[in-house]
C-alpha cells in the first residue's frame, strides 16, 4: 500500500503574494492570526519541532521527510499550480529537485482553480484566472516530464502518477490527456497514470473519465456532502454575515465569524459507507482534522476531539486497500501541513506528533 500526503507549497513569499496579501506574506500569516470561536476550539494552532518554517530551506524539506518516513508515510504529494505556462509557489519542488539528499519520493498534484481573494477556487474576486489552450498542455506535458524522470517521483509499473485537483473544469480534458500521455512515451514512459480527484465540485462521470483515459479517482474529504444541510434561516445569516464583512473591511470596522461544526465521527462514518458503494478505482482520503477558520470568516470545523479517531478511520481505510491487487492501494491523507486549514500531520505544541503516532498505528496490518 502506497499512503501519499498532499503538501501545500506557501510556506515562503512570492511577488504575487507580497502583491496580493502584503509584504511577506505566506501561509504562516493565516495561521498566526487565528483566534478560538468557540471553548475547546484548537485555536491558534502553533508548530511544534518544525516552527514557522520557510520552504526554501533545505534543511526543514530534510527533517519533514524524516518524520514522514518515520510514521509512514510513503510520498507527498505537491500542490502544483500552473497557469497557461506561469507557475506559482514552484520554488520547493524546485529546489528539492536539485537536492539529491533528500529521498523523499513524490507526486505532483495541479490544482487547476482560480485563486481567489475568498480562498475558495471561485470566480469572485479573482487573483489568477486559470485557463487552457491545447498549445499550453503541450508546454505543460513538456515541462511535466521533466520533472518525471526525477528518481524520486511516484510511478506506478513505469508509469508517473498525475493528479488532477478540477478535471471537469478543463474544456477539452481528452485532449490533454492525450497529449500528456503522449509527450510522456516519448521522454521513455510507459504513459502517465493520471488521477482525478472527486470532491464537492466534482461533476465528471466515471464513464465519462473513462472516455479520456482516465480510469483512477481520488475521493477527497472532506466532501461537502457529508455535511448538515443548512437551513433557510442559516443562509440568510451567512449571506448577511458577508455583506456586512464587505462592508467592514471599507470601514475597517469589526467583522463577524459564522460557523458551521460537524461532528468528526459523522464524516468517518459517513466516509466509510461510501467506500463499500466505491468500485476497485476509487481511492480514500482521510483526515486528522479540518477547521478553514484562519483562512474564512464563514468557517467549517471538523474538529477531531481524539487521535484514537482518526487511527481509527485510517484502519478501516486500509483494511479495504489490502484487499485489492497492490497497483490498487493507494490511500490519501489530507494533508501533511494544511496549517490554515487544520489539515496537518505535522507536530503542533498541543498534540504534538500524536495524530502521526495515530496515523502509524492505522497502518499496520
Amino acid at each position: 500500500m502506497k499512503t501519499i500526503a498532499f503538501y501545500l507549497p506557501q510556506f515562503h513569499p512570492i511577488p504575487e503574494n507580497d502583491k496580493w496579501w502584503g509584504e511577506g506574506f505566506t501561509e504562516w500569516h493565516n495561521v498566526r492570526k487565528a483566534k478560538a470561536l468557540f471553548k475547546g476550539h484548537r485555536q491558534p494552532q502553533v508548530p511544534g519541532e518544525l516552527g514557522y518554517y520557510d520552504l526554501r530551506d533545505n534543511v526543514i524539506r530534510h527533517k519533514q521527510a524524516q518524520l514522514a518516513h518515520k510514521y509512514g508515510i510513503d510520498a507527498f504529494c505537491y500542490y502544483h499550480y500552473w497557469f497557461n505556462g506561469k507557475q506559482l509557489l514552484e520554488t520547493p519542488v524546485t529546489k528539492m529537485l536539485s537536492d539529491d539528499e533528500c529521498d523523499m519520493p513524490f507526486c505532483l498534484c495541479w490544482a487547476n482553480e482560480n485563486w481567489s481573494r475568498a480562498w475558495d477556487g471561485k470566480n469572485r474576486e479573482i487573483l489568477m484566472e486559470q485557463t487552457y489552450n491545447l498549445e499550453d498542455h503541450q508546454k505543460h506535458a513538456e515541462h511535466l516530464c521533466e520533472i518525471f524522470k526525477d528518481s524520486r517521483y511516484l510511478k506506478s509499473d513505469g508509469r508517473p502518477v498525475f493528479i488532477i485537483y478540477r478535471i471537469g473544469k478543463i474544456p477539452n480534458a481528452a485532449e490533454f490527456v492525450r497529449i500528456l500521455n503522449e509527450t510522456s512515451q516519448k521522454a521513455g514512459f510507459d504513459g502517465v497514470r493520471i488521477f482525478a480527484v472527486r470532491n464537492p465540485t466534482y461533476d465528471v462521470p466515471d464513464e465519462t473519465l473513462r472516455t479520456w483515459g482516465i480510469s483512477d479517482i481520488v475521493d477527497f474529504e472532506p466532501n461537502a456532502k457529508d455535511f448538515p444541510k443548512r437551513s433557510m434561516v442559516g443562509k440568510t445569516i451567512r449571506l448577511l454575515q458577508r455583506k456586512w464583512n464587505s462592508f467592514a473591511k471599507i470601514w475597517h470596522g469589526p467583522e463577524f465569524y459564522s460557523v458551521l461544526r460537524v461532528p468528526y465521527k459523522s464524516v468517518v462514518e459517513n466516509a466509510l459507507k461510501l467506500y463499500d458503494t466505491l468500485g476497485e478505482n476509487h481511492y480514500p482520503t482521510v483526515f486528522p482534522n479540518w477547521d478553514n477558520s484562519p483562512r474564512r470568516k464563514a468557517a467549517t470545523i471538523i474538529q477531531s476531539e481524539s487521535p484514537d479517531d482518526f487511527a481509527v478511520w485510517v484502519r478501516s481505510a486500509a483494511e479495504i486497500l489490502r484487499k485489492r491487487p497492490k497497483e490498487k492501494q493507494f490511500l490519501f491523507i489530507n494533508a501533511w501541513n494544511e496549517w490554515a486549514e487544520s489539515a496537518h500531520l505535522e507536530p503542533d505544541q498541543e498534540t504534538g506528533t500524536s495524530f502521526l503516532e495515530a496515523f502509524k498505528r492505522g497502518i499496520e496490518p
